[in-house]
């Protein structure tokens, strides 16, 4: 039996908050109108676990991108213990929020996103460890887009 690793959400959280937000200017999303929407983290985290096959009751809890002392991010839920689905309801928060991720110097984020809603793998930025998750299948698959922030 493999020991489980909780990851320091709280410290990564308070990261996260803390990372200076600056334009997304040179993240432009390519597909732009083609990418696909949800109506609801539901439909979200239906879509993805469909897919990827979600643990029922992952360990932690989601990781909750600040900006200006407010969730950016209006739903979250964990797919797996370090990867989370997180829902937008503005394309400023969802910049927003992709941006700090792509700001992180903490390791390498591997993310899923489409017109409102990203899939996010902290694996990496947790454990050291590369991704055991193939997120990247969902960008075909939901009319996404795949992309490896951070450093």
């Amino acid at each position: 039996m493999t020991k489980r690793r909780r990851f320091p959400v709280i410290a990564v959280a308070v990261f996260l908050a803390a990372v200076p937000l600056m334009g997304c200017g040179a993240q432009e999303q390519s597909r732009g109108e083609n990418l696909r929407e949800f109506g609801s983290l539901d439909e979200a985290y239906a879509a993805v676990d469909n897919i990827l096959g979600c643990e029922p009751d992952p360990v932690g809890e989601p990781i909750v991108p600040m900006g200006d002392g407010v969730r950016l991010a209006s739903a979250q839920r964990l797919c797996f213990e370090n990867v989370q689905i997180d829902l937008f309801t503005d394309q400023k928060a969802f910049q927003e929020s992709y941006q700090i991720l792509s700001d992180t110097h903490q390791g390498k984020v591997h993310l899923v996103h489409g017109k409102n809603w990203m899939v996010v793998d902290f694996i990496q930025m947790a454990t050291g460890q590369p991704s055991t998750r193939n997120i990247e299948r969902l960008a075909k698959e939901l009319d996404g887009e795949y992309a490896t922030v951070g450093t």
